[in-house]
């Protein structure tokens, strides 16, 4: 038999299905990944589920940190084909973008594990995740600027455009859980259209509107101290643990940082921690108390300064990506879900459904006043999201613009879409 035709010989019975095996491992693994979180998932329950014994497990993995870096490389390399198959077969920059979101939000395609606990992993397997990441945030800024040069997008940053793309795609995989709603074919045909819409359209029915905001998040929750008040200091120093775990989480991963990590970001003892929560699932349900707290506070501001539907949309993006570029930090809705008490869980997807609502109403109010684009307001809104909950994961310490000036760079893109509008 020649090279050539042993490379067509159908694959051997047993390989093919060890191969169809180690897909259904995977399956269920980025499955348990965004709903658990990576350090939460449970070898054993996942063998179970695909009909494997523990031992035979062992065949396809070596151990829990093995199976999350095959997880991440699969997404890894699925997101490559997706971009290479977009600029293969698209027809010009907008329909490559729209082939390559499609194909990444395909209701028929396995499930893709969202890349938010890559410091979970040690340092060797992070390395070649971050590096293929690195490799598809080129090739898509790539396509991005090759529409920038053809006249058919608006000069922009093209590191802010990749990135608000994937997450935007990112927070698309895991929202259905938060908000509690069906994740089917209906759902998600939706949901992909409005990511497309939102990312080449915008939301602004005026190609010239304004899209500054007059509001300084930090101003806007800045509250009187008394040194000498010592229930004040206490709230004081546990919001300061708060902020910092939030922070790290955000740009880590919850399984990716320690407690020893979060007191020494402030200064303070692991003892100290443990002086003021009872565990880490204790601060980590305390920092999305924390971040709803933020969230339902930038929405009842953007609802009372807006004067049109289209202001009250952009007030909530601007305050909500100058809270994830400055200090402030809260806690974005991440995988990991399921590892929270029934009970907090149940109130905080209670809290992220309200905020859909009212964001969906600004935005009918602004196509009923002329100042937003007609749009699937329900998915539109959920879709927002993901620009500003994806920010900490890509936008490095130091970045030299202040958080204003990254939230004008992204509510531009945003608010406007990057297609250049004619006229």
């Amino acid at each position: 038999m020649t090279t050539e035709s042993a490379a067509r010989a159908p694959r051997p019975k047993p390989a093919r299905k060890r191969a169809a095996k180690r897909d259904l491992l995977l399956d269920e693994a980025a499955r348990r990944i965004n709903a658990q979180g990576a350090g939460a998932i449970v070898l054993n329950d996942i063998a179970e589920q695909v009909g494997l014994s523990r031992n035979t497990l062992y065949y396809y993995v070596a151990d829990r940190a093995d199976l999350v870096f095959r997880s991440y490389l699969r997404a890894c390399e699925a997101t490559a084909d997706d971009l290479a198959l977009a600029v293969e077969t698209g027809d010009g920059p907008s329909d490559r973008i729209r082939r390559f979101v499609e194909a990444e939000l395909a209701f028929d395609r396995p499930p893709q594990a969202v890349l938010t606990d890559i410091d979970y992993l040690p340092e060797a397997p992070r390395a070649v995740i971050r590096e293929h990441q690195a490799r598809n945030i080129a090739a898509l800024r790539g396509l991005i600027a090759e529409g920038i040069a053809a006249d058919v997008f608006r000069p922009c940053d093209t590191e802010i455009a990749a990135q608000s793309l994937t997450g935007l795609i990112s927070w698309t995989r895991l929202s259905a859980g938060w908000l509690g709603h069906r994740d089917d074919r209906a759902a998600r045909r939706r949901a992909t259209a409005a990511v497309v819409d939102l990312f080449l359209h915008g939301f602004a029915a005026d190609a010239s509107a304004d899209v500054r905001c007059g509001i300084d998040i930090e101003a806007l929750t800045a509250r009187p101290f008394n040194a000498f008040d010592r229930k004040q200091t206490n709230e004081v120093k546990i919001g300061q643990l708060i902020a910092a775990a939030s922070r790290l989480f955000n740009r880590r991963g919850i399984d990716g940082v320690s407690l020893d990590e979060i007191s020494a970001s402030v200064g303070a003892t692991k003892g100290a921690v443990y002086h003021y929560f009872d565990d880490k699932a204790d601060l980590v349900v305390r920092c999305y108390r924390r971040a709803f707290e933020l969230y339902d506070l930038i929405m009842d501001t953007a609802v009372k300064a807006g004067r049109t539907g289209f202001e009250r949309s952009l007030i909530t993006l601007h305050l909500n990506i100058q809270a994830q570029a400055g200090p402030l930090s809260p806690l974005m809705l991440q995988p990991g879900r399921m590892s929270l008490p029934a009970d907090e869980l149940e109130r905080f997807s209670r809290a992220s459904r309200r905020l859909r609502m009212t964001s969906a109403r600004n935005q009918r109010q602004g196509a009923a006043d002329g100042s937003s684009r007609a749009a699937d307001s329900a998915f539109a809104a959920e879709a927002a999201a993901g620009i500003f909950l994806w920010l900490p994961k890509w936008l490095p310490e130091g970045y030299p613009m202040t958080p204003i000036q990254i939230a004008d760079a992204i509510c531009d893109l945003t608010a406007l879409g990057i297609e250049a509008r004619a006229g």
